[in-house]
């Protein structure tokens, strides 16, 4: 801790006379203690503790800092807080209402027994929707990807991504220019002829990245929480550490001994 005295005012004595020399005599106070206007002494109840500060503001960003009476970036780090976690809420929800969207568009305008009556034709396997185990084996057999069992997220994917399900699409199969006998290859071969294949898999797809989009943007958000959980929480500590450090002033009349004899001064006294 540091000192600083500055005499703004000394020898009063010399440079005012009578009442005002009386006035300044009988109201100067005692000199400063040396340990006085010290942050311990002047305040010790109002001490902040920089570990309590982080914890708190590691769990409710901005705490720390209000509990060291740094307001305004306690609201700040509440704010961005606040702000993230309703663009996470918004962006997973708006990303659920297109997923199930894009869901009932595929229930719509995706046929599964369709998708097999076709790998049956291109296996030369008798469609049984009862025993599909054969087919399943040949599109193992003969294709990187297969059909999952259930409608998961796998499933809902590959019926868009993939040019081995597009004779699933309604639009695909009705198309008087496509043939059941038409194999992977004619169908990738038009499609980088082409660019697209069939209206209603290209619409599925931008549905399908839309809403992938979004939850992106709500895991970006999540992010977005964590590191300001973090630099709250650091920034904490270190705003509580300055608050803890403050400058203390004091301001008054001493009398001071100058010359055997007794003078008043007007006395700042800075501690940092």
């Amino acid at each position: 801790m540091k000192k600083m005295t500055i005499f703004l005012l000394t020898c009063l004595s010399g440079l005012v006379a009578g009442d005002m020399q009386t006035f300044v005599a009988q109201n100067a106070l005692p000199t400063f203690a040396a340990d006085e206007l010290t942050p311990a002494a002047t305040s010790a109840t109002n001490a902040r503790n920089p570990k309590l500060a982080l914890a708190m503001s590691a769990v409710i960003p901005g705490s720390g800092q209000a509990y060291a009476k740094s307001y305004v970036k306690a609201a700040a780090f509440l704010g961005v807080e606040i702000a993230s976690w309703a663009i996470y809420v918004k962006q997973t929800n708006e990303g659920k209402r297109i997923e199930d969207e894009f869901h009932d568009y595929a229930n719509s305008h995706w046929s599964e027994a369709d998708y097999w009556r076709w790998i049956a034709h291109q296996a030369g396997i008798e469609y049984n929707p009862s025993n599909l185990e054969p087919l399943r084996d040949w599109e193992h057999a003969n294709f990187s990807h297969g059909l999952h069992r259930e409608k998961d997220q796998q499933y809902y994917e590959m019926i868009g991504k993939y040019h081995q399900f597009s004779w699933g699409w309604d639009d695909f199969r009705t198309d008087p220019d496509n043939d059941i006998a038409m194999t992977d290859h004619e169908i990738t071969a038009r499609y980088n002829k082409t660019g697209k294949i069939n209206h209603n898999r290209y619409y599925y797809e931008t549905r399908r990245d839309a809403s992938n989009d979004t939850f992106k943007k709500a895991t970006t958000a999540t992010t977005v929480v964590i590191i300001n959980h973090l630099l709250s929480a650091v920034d904490a500590a270190w705003t509580t550490t300055r608050y803890n450090r403050r400058v203390a002033i004091g301001l008054r009349l001493e009398p001071l001994q100058n010359a055997y004899e007794t003078e008043t001064a007007l006395t700042l006294r800075v501690y940092w």
